[in-house]
């Protein structure tokens, strides 16, 4: 009996040391220090906006940003967020310095009495020009979802030059189960028609109150153990609808089992919904009668990936990236380190596709299109025409935006990671 005892001792042990290698391979602690693939010249840091969570473009001349701090909230605090937007972008002789302007919009009619506003992801239905915006209203307001209208220069539906001046608050779709259940733990919508939506849960319905990043790298760290220990898979992808005239809110999951769900996007007839989790983005098939989600494809990534969109212009989805976790655990916030490296990345079907051809079979691929250490902690990156594109750092707070010019070697480069890295 002793034996057996002292046998599964050891066992224990070292199963235990083998799951925390792999924490620590997953979080890339083999790779701190090798910074490699760094293609970031041109690249400009614009520092006159503050930390922006989440990016979506209005046109191909403007992108709406959400600006707030996700982590480091304190329990009371008076820290609000806004929404920006960055206009200019040209095709030609565009100076990134001079001819960029970022400007913060003006919000009317926003009940900031009863609500904080603490924006994160975001989503622009071009159709009627209305801005979701989840918001985290924690102890005034709850968590929440804020709808407005978004008033441009000109307000000529068809005029691509045409740039958001201003928001005007619509409502709030919430509900007592949504501010109890899952109060901090939203992150990214995709809307498919009116008050229809799909939206990432990337906590496990918690109360976010994150004091210090300390205790954020805690938490990371308990989240990779469990999930290493015990297969704790306990995030979702939820589908809702919501009644204005009777303010009913009725959701339900429609995916599951992800470490942490986190940035979502559509193709370009919302017939797929890309959703990022850690180092993968798995796709599904949408039916557009019931909403539900099926065919699960996941396709592996060697870098965590945030928030994710499509691109309308090129047909791709292109996402921000963190390039070592562990690098980012090292060096707390606000340090910044040449040793935090991230990016974009870019997923697309393969250029080979045949339409006849089984979509099993790892037809996604992906490459990563940036990488630099130039902003820290990077949480999107969108691409803008054939020209730029443009990365933020919200999740963690790093100030400024990033604007890198698109090369003809970004664009025609074949250094792919394929379809050996995609799972069914």
């Amino acid at each position: 009996m002793k034996s057996f005892v002292i046998f599964c001792t050891k066992f224990g042990i070292l199963y235990l040391v083998l799951q925390i290698y792999r924490v620590l391979q997953y979080m890339d602690y083999f790779e701190l220090g090798k910074i490699k693939d760094i293609n970031d010249d041109g690249c400009v840091k614009i520092s006159s906006i503050g930390a922006t969570e989440d990016q979506t473009k209005f046109n191909e001349h403007s992108v709406l940003l959400s600006e707030w701090r996700v982590v480091d909230y304190t329990l009371g605090e008076y820290r609000p967020g806004s929404i920006y937007v960055a206009s200019g972008f040209q095709t030609k002789d565009f100076d990134i310095e001079n001819d960029l302007k970022i400007e913060r919009l003006p919000i009317i009619g926003y009940p900031e009495k009863d609500v904080d506003f603490h924006p994160h992801g975001m989503y622009v239905r071009k159709e009627d020009r209305t801005l979701y915006v989840i918001n985290h209203g924690y102890d005034k307001g709850g968590e929440r979802i804020d709808v407005f209208d978004i008033v441009t220069s000109s307000n000529k539906d068809d005029d691509d030059m045409d740039i958001p001046v201003r928001l005007v608050y619509k409502y709030g779709i919430t509900s007592e189960w949504m501010k109890k259940e899952l109060n901090g733990a939203l992150n990214s919508i995709v809307v498919v028609s009116k008050n229809k939506f799909y939206v990432t849960q990337y906590e496990e319905g918690e109360p976010l109150r994150v004091k210090s990043h300390q205790s954020l790298q805690s938490k990371t760290r308990i989240k990779l153990l469990k999930y290493f220990l015990f297969g704790s898979l306990s995030t979702h992808v939820w589908y809702c609808e919501y009644t204005e005239t009777t303010k009913d809110l009725d959701c339900r999951i429609v995916a599951d089992q992800f470490l942490g769900a986190n940035g979502i996007t559509h193709n370009e007839d919302y017939s797929k919904i890309f959703v990022a989790d850690w180092k993968s983005i798995t796709i599904f098939d949408r039916d557009t009668q019931t909403n539900n989600l099926s065919g699960r494809k996941i396709v592996k990534l060697p870098n965590f990936v945030d928030n994710i969109k499509f691109d309308d212009v090129s047909g791709n989805v292109y996402g921000g990236t963190i390039n070592n976790l562990f690098a980012v655990m090292k060096h707390p916030y606000p340090r910044e380190s040449n040793e935090i490296t991230g990016g974009v990345v870019e997923l697309q079907k393969r250029r080979n596709y045949n339409v006849d051809d089984d979509d099993s079979s790892g037809l996604w691929e992906v490459r990563q299109v940036v990488t630099t250490a130039k902003l820290n902690c990077i949480s999107n990156g969108i691409r803008i025409h054939d020209s730029y594109y443009l990365l933020g750092a919200g999740g963690i707070g790093y100030k400024g935006l990033l604007v890198c010019p698109i090369s003809k070697d970004n664009i025609n480069s074949s250094d792919r990671i394929t379809s050996h890295n995609t799972e069914l």
